[in-house]
């Protein structure tokens, strides 16, 4: 069976199998830190002989070939090591789908590779599962992961924000594709709303970005940003009495944090009178 694991962004988990008294993630792992890739590869190729069944075995692969791929080349990945680290990745995700620290791991991989069609369909995977699971994620050592909710919203808006800056009509069709998988299974996630009005405000249409943004205006009625968004669409629309009145709202109800929000809001206010 051949096995590759992608660098994934959290720790090393420990094993019960030891080597020398020590558990082979951490003999390994310290081979990571001191650089020492083939003291790391015949550790793995031990673990893998003593318990193949190991989720961190798989999550060690995908941090070896990920660092393995930049070996010679810092700034670049060598796609035979990557494709090494994706297909551990991969299976590990078939055998462990409730961990996921492997998917993001993946998804962060995808996205670094400039895989995007690949990029979306794991996010819609990681989306779809999340429901079924009602976001029972597991983590380090199979702990549930605390705030499942906020951490799943938190990883696909990051991962959103990765493609929003590039300045790509195809990858904003994408962000439309996922926030639109997202209010699926999440009705009331605002932020995908939000996506999707930012989306066609780029693209000039106005309607269907203020369509979006007074769906999640019922949801968050005293959101202050998204009340600052309807105004600006309305102001666009050439609606000055609509766009007063949101950006009112946004001056009324913008926290501490908004100051910046709220300035911004009154300066638009002043300039409609």
């Amino acid at each position: 069976m051949k096995k590759s694991l992608v660098i994934l962004v959290v720790a090393l988990l420990s094993c019960s199998y030891s080597v020398y008294g020590q558990s082979f993630k951490s003999v390994f792992r310290k081979a990571l830190d001191e650089k020492d890739l083939a003291k790391a590869e015949k550790i793995l190729r031990d673990w893998d002989l003593a318990d193949a069944n190991d989720a961190e075995l798989y999550v060690s692969y995908f941090n070896f070939y990920t660092l393995k791929s930049r070996e010679k080349d810092s700034t670049n990945y060598d796609r035979e090591y990557v494709q090494e680290a994706l297909d551990f990745i991969s299976e590990g995700i078939e055998r462990f789908p409730t961990r996921l620290d492997m998917r993001l791991g993946k998804i962060y991989m995808l996205e670094k590779l400039k895989d995007y069609d690949a990029f979306t369909n794991d996010i819609l995977s990681l989306i779809r599962y999340s429901k079924k699971i009602e976001n029972n994620w597991k983590g380090e050592d199979f702990r549930l992961v605390e705030r499942p909710d906020e951490m799943l919203y938190g990883a696909v808006q990051d991962f959103l924000g990765k493609i929003f800056v590039k300045d790509d009509t195809a990858l904003d069709e994408k962000v439309i594709t996922i926030s639109e998988e997202m209010l699926r299974h999440y009705p009331n996630h605002t932020q995908s709303l939000l996506n999707i009005s930012t989306v066609n405000i780029k693209r000039k249409d106005f309607d269907k970005s203020l369509e979006a943004l007074l769906k999640a205006n019922k949801i968050k009625p005293d959101d202050s940003i998204l009340n600052y968004n309807i105004a600006y669409v309305y102001q666009e629309k050439g609606d000055k009495e609509n766009a007063k009145k949101y950006y009112k709202l946004t001056v009324d109800n913008a926290n501490e944090k908004e100051k910046r929000l709220k300035e911004a809001a009154q300066k638009q206010l002043d300039g409609l009178k």
